[in-house]
């Protein structure tokens, strides 16, 4: 027992002059009383002392390969750029007619057109043309926009004759099917319900329709009736007008020989039909001189969509560099300062933009953010205060230089594919900018002045001019959008549910009379 006894205590007393010396070892012993280092600061302390990162250096010009152009007898204009990085070849055929073309009873028609091309030719079905392209390993697209239609092949380079040939039989030997047309017109008409129910899409539809009136670029989108009307005798009609060599070019980018591209477009397109350029003729958009405020109503809305524009500038135009500058410092991206204001000051929203559309007639600028019902006003005041502000105020040497480096620094990533140079390209062609015009982009971005930027600000962002559209539920916040100017809200479908008369400060004002909102 004693023994026992004697043994446990051994024990303890060893364990208590261990403790004694890990605890004297940790505390410095003799010197003094300190904390004790942890493997945090003791990992800090190995780590070398952390550089700031260099100063970016001066942005350099940059050159584009040339572009090697070619005219065929129909008209039809190839252009060839030459880049080996990559064994791929792009070709576009560009037809120079869109939505801009759309007969007014038949909206939507050359989308139809195009994507009608891929669903079978004269020679082969849908899925013959499918399992050719796969077979090569290549992709096949056709898509339209408001200037043009799009019909692309990318390949291997080796493969370029055999995707030349496919897409000359797909853009010019279209069979327009009916079986198939209808079932694309099912899909058309189930993706336009499907539409109707994101208020984003009501948004952007109700803002452009108001915008241009009765411009062709006041129309988006297909509508149900069109779709519903449209007959395959109309799409053969359109194709056979607007798929001809006067109206169209061919884009061909990779690693190819220029003198090969144009023997084989000629090969492929050079029995087309020359026809004539198609030149749409524009109705003049409405040139309003006072704020206006349109509300659709959207029961049971949680959010608010908010469009706020005005037509601004072509794209051709001399200005629209500074006015690109500009932009980026208004809403051009999450660095901006609707961006800064409306998400990370005042939270109230996911994120706040500004844009300039590219169009060849006069293009909108447009800001746009979605934002909770209950915000509604307080974001429209300050899109509002941002908007003036962008007039009265020349931006701050900091941010103006942000905004030219983001613009400037980003144009590498637009050229670093041969995809992308034929769009560069095809742009050139589209907006009929000059040959050398990416050349000189990034230079003329960083000429660009605080002054400059500003004087552009006020010819085509004009706050006081704006359509102003938002898309909610109106009875939480449309009577206080008096305060901004005259207030109409609607129901989807454009009938008139109320309206609201300007509250804004006026010399003379009497009040303001208000309609109920049904």
């Amino acid at each position: 027992m004693k023994m026992g006894l004697r043994f446990r205590w051994g024990v303890l007393v060893v364990i208590l002059s261990l403790f004694g010396l890990s605890l004297v070892a940790a505390c410095g012993g003799s010197k003094g009383t300190v904390e004790p280092e942890t493997a945090k600061d003791a990992q800090a302390k190995a780590q070398p002392e952390r550089q700031p990162p260099p100063a970016p250096s001066e942005a350099k010009d940059m050159s584009l390969p040339p572009v090697q152009v070619a005219d065929l007898r129909n008209g039809l204009q190839v252009n060839t750029i030459v880049t080996d990085q990559l064994p791929v070849v792009y070709a576009t055929l560009v037809v120079r007619s869109g939505g801009e073309s759309d007969p007014i009873r038949l909206p939507g028609l050359a989308g139809l057109v195009a994507q009608m091309l891929k669903e079978g030719t004269t020679k082969r079905s849908s899925a013959e043309i499918a399992e050719a392209i796969e077979f090569l390993g290549a992709d096949l697209w056709a898509t339209s926009d408001e200037e043009n239609t799009y019909v692309g092949v990318r390949a291997l380079a080796e493969q370029f004759d055999v995707v030349m040939a496919i897409l000359a039989e797909v853009a010019g030997k279209p069979a327009f099917n009916n079986k198939e047309l209808e079932k694309l017109k099912r899909r058309e008409l189930d993706r336009l319900a499907l539409s109707e129910r994101e208020p984003g899409y009501i948004a952007r539809r109700t803002f452009y329709r108001q915008l241009y009136g009765p411009h062709p670029y006041g129309t988006v989108d297909a509508t149900p009736q069109s779709v519903k009307r449209v007959r395959r005798q109309d799409l053969v009609r359109w194709h056979r007008e607007h798929f001809v060599g006067k109206n169209s070019f061919l884009v061909v980018a990779g690693d190819v020989d220029p003198d090969h591209v144009a023997e084989t477009a000629l090969k492929t397109f050079g029995p087309w039909n020359g026809g004539k350029r198609a030149v749409p003729t524009y109705d003049e958009p409405p040139r309003p001189t006072d704020r206006r405020i349109l509300v659709v109503d959207r029961p049971g809305s949680v959010q608010s969509v908010i469009y706020i524009g005005n037509l601004a500038i072509a794209r051709a135009n001399r200005e629209w560099i500074p006015l690109m500058v500009s932009n980026q410092v208004l809403g051009g991206s999450a660095a901006s300062r609707l961006f800064m204001d409306l998400r990370e000051k005042r939270s109230l929203t996911y994120g706040a933009y500004s844009a300039v559309g590219e169009r060849v007639d006069i293009g909108p600028f447009v800001a746009y953010a979605s934002v909770r019902t209950e915000v509604t006003a307080e974001a429209i005041d300050a899109f509002f205060a941002h908007l003036e502000r962008i007039h009265k105020e020349a931006a701050e040497p900091e941010e103006l230089l942000n905004a030219k480096r983001y613009l400037s620094d980003s144009f590498p990533l637009k050229v670093d594919t041969p995809g992308k140079l034929a769009e560069l390209v095809a742009d050139l062609r589209t907006f009929g900018l000059p040959n050398d015009y990416w050349d000189h982009y990034r230079q003329w971005i960083r000429k660009t002045s605080a002054s400059e930027a500003q004087y552009v600000a006020r010819n085509y962002i004009r706050p006081k001019e704006s359509l102003v559209v938002i898309v909610g539920q109106a009875a939480d916040f449309a009577q206080s959008l008096q305060k901004f100017g005259p207030v109409t809200v609607v129901s989807p479908d454009g009938e008139v549910k109320a309206r609201f008369e300007d509250k804004r400060p006026k010399a003379g004002a009497t009040g303001a009379q208000r309609g109920p909102i049904d």
